[in-house]
């Protein structure tokens, strides 16, 4: 770093902050502004060393590795964006993991129904973790979150009854419903009264059908409970998995290898 010419009252300002500042976290002008450093000051720390500038205004401690949770309370926190933890990603942070790829990076999926944008240059910061985003039209509103904490950031995150709704959303199921059958086994706690609800809520025909079959397929102990005549479920054949076969009560295709199922 360089050596500072600044006064005793600045730089004690500086390492005050600098204590606040969570490892791996990244902060925006607001942020900072709120603790006494206007964007001149912020810019001024950029030169003299101690801070990395990573986005328009917005700064990461130097030499941080820059946590990608951190990233994500950035997004909802600072920047207000209604952006959740979803899908694969909130399942397996609740415990629910499955396939861990040795060697690849991390993939870290978000969800919006109201933000339509994702800022872009957060992609110049993926090294060993990737941010997929995504817009989506699966419920009207951001409904169904809950908090979560993670390396000691609070995230607002999918429950795991709209996350197993938005994994099966997001999955290529052409080939085989697998992915989405290993991870429906294992939510054997869902809360039906939840789940009846984000059933209700949810727009997507396919992701309903396929969660409900795979449910009843599993025999999981909260099927019974769910009340099936008040959930949408459309008309007309979903040809899901190619050149599967036919379930007739759910009007999907599905793996030809669990054969024509009796319900």
């Amino acid at each position: 770093m360089k050596t500072s010419n600044k006064g005793s009252g600045i730089m004690s300002k500086l390492n005050q902050v600098l204590l606040d500042w969570k490892p791996g976290d990244i902060h925006g002008a607001e942020w900072l502004r709120a603790r006494g450093i206007d964007q001149r000051l912020a810019y001024s720390y950029y030169e003299d060393g101690y801070l990395e500038k990573i986005g328009p205004g917005v700064f990461a401690r130097k030499g941080d590795e820059i946590n990608p949770y951190g990233v994500v309370r950035f997004l909802q926190q600072e920047l207000e964006l209604k952006v959740h933890l979803s899908g694969r990603t909130a399942l397996e942070l609740q415990g629910h993991s499955h396939y861990v790829a040795l060697g690849s990076k991390t993939r870290i999926y978000l969800t919006s129904y109201e933000a339509k944008s994702f800022p872009t240059w957060i992609k110049k910061m993926e090294k060993n973790f990737e941010f997929v985003f995504k817009k989506s039209s699966l419920l009207e509103h951001e409904n169904f979150l809950t908090t979560h904490n993670e390396s000691g950031f609070e995230l607002r995150i999918s429950t795991r009854e709209l996350a197993a709704l938005e994994l099966i959303e997001t999955l290529d199921l052409s080939g085989s419903l697998e992915t989405a059958e290993n991870y429906t086994q294992s939510l054997l706690t869902l809360r039906p009264e939840v789940l009846q609800k984000v059933l209700e809520d949810c727009h997507s025909i396919k992701a309903k059908r396929v969660f409900l079959y795979l449910a009843e397929k599993l025999n999981l102990p909260w099927f019974k409970k769910i009340k099936k005549e008040s959930i949408t479920l459309g008309v007309g054949k979903r040809v899901i998995v190619k050149g599967g076969e036919f379930n007739k009560k759910y009007q999907i295709t599905v793996d030809r290898n669990y054969g024509e199922n009796p319900f």
